[in-house]
Order: C-alpha cells, then structure tokens, then sequence
C-alpha cells in the first residue's frame, strides 16, 4: 500500500490561536448554513478529510464535499495535508482559525448586513443538543437589566474576556462545547425611544 503523505505549506494545521474576523460577503454567505458551521465545530478537533467529515456528522459525502468547496472558496478553511493512497488523492481540510469574528459594527459588511448580530444565535440555537444528564453542563437564559450603556459596555467587554478564555479551552482532551454570548437592546426598548 503506497503511501505518500504531503503536509501542505501550513505551519499550523489546527488554525492561527488568533481570531477570523469575517470581511467578506461571501464568508458571510459561507457562514449562515448549519451544515457548514457543524464542519467548522468538527474541525476544532483537528483536521479532517470530506470521508472523516461525513462519517463524524452522519450526512452523505457528496453534501459535505459541496460545503467544504463553499467554505474553502470563502476562504474560512485550508487545504492542510494530502495522502495518496493506491491513486486517490485525500485532501485534510483545517480551519483559518480557531475562532471567527463578525465585523465591527461601524463596518460596510456590518451595516449592508444587519442579521450579522444574531448569527452567532441561530447557530447555537441549530447545534444545540438536549442536556445529556447531570454530567453535562449545558445551559442558557435571558436575563433584562436597566443600566447606564457604559455599564453594559463593561458588561461586553468582560464577555469577550470570558470567551477568550474558554476559547482557550483544553485541545486535545475532554469533549467539546459551545458558549454564545451577547449583550443587546430589545427591539421593543428601542422602539419605545428607551436609552
């Protein structure tokens, strides 16, 4: 059995510890289907050709070939390594990077797309599975505050902290989970003219 393995010019396969952050319409488009962000939480693990992919997530080949085109094509992940064994090419995929941003506000792409503020929602809300019992911490809840907006500023700033840090994580042991997070204005309160 022939065996040539190529590790790509990457020097890191498991994606820059520096956040994405999304510039692009295309990116954008790439990132708003569930099937491709479940890609996306796969390849947190490490690398991954289009037969590991599909097997890990239980869809048929030729769907997750399709959106791993559309994610390369956005640029939101890399060809990292090829095999070829007995005349087939396997191409290992990776992602860009471990976590990806959404634009700043003030950006041409925030404002041309205004549901960029709850993408990182639906997602959740798509992957989310039922909690798997008492060892499995799973949880979520709204919560409304009347505050000063430097105080809710203060609010944002130590969620990315704490994101950062879980982002962190432990690679290579223990499962995987997620966490969204957010601080907003309800449309009823700014409707009302409430600030």
């Amino acid at each position: 059995m022939a065996d040539q393995s190529a590790l790509l010019d990457q020097p890191d396969a498991q994606g820059s510890g520096e956040p994405f952050t999304i510039t692009r319409p295309d990116q954008l488009q790439a990132l708003g289907e569930p099937t491709r962000w479940r890609i996306l939480g796969r390849l947190l693990e490490g690398p991954a050709s289009i037969q590991e992919l599909a097997r890990a997530l239980g869809a048929a080949k030729g769907t997750i070939s399709h959106h791993v085109r559309v994610l390369d094509r956005a640029g939101l992940i890399r060809l990292v390594e090829e095999h070829r064994v007995r005349g087939v090419v396997e191409k290992r995929y990776a992602r860009v990077g471990r976590q990806f941003r959404l634009p700043e506000r003030e950006t041409s792409l925030a404002v041309e797309h205004p549901e960029l503020g709850t993408l990182p929602l639906r997602q959740a809300i798509a992957e989310a599975s039922p909690s798997g019992g008492a060892d499995d911490p799973s949880m979520s809840f709204v919560m409304r505050a009347r505050m000063p907006a430097a105080r809710a500023h203060r609010f944002a700033n130590l969620l990315n902290e704490l994101a950062a840090e879980f982002a962190d994580g432990a690679p290579g042991e223990g499962e995987t989970f997620g966490i969204v997070a957010g601080i907003y204005r309800p449309d009823w309160a700014a409707e009302k003219g409430e600030s």
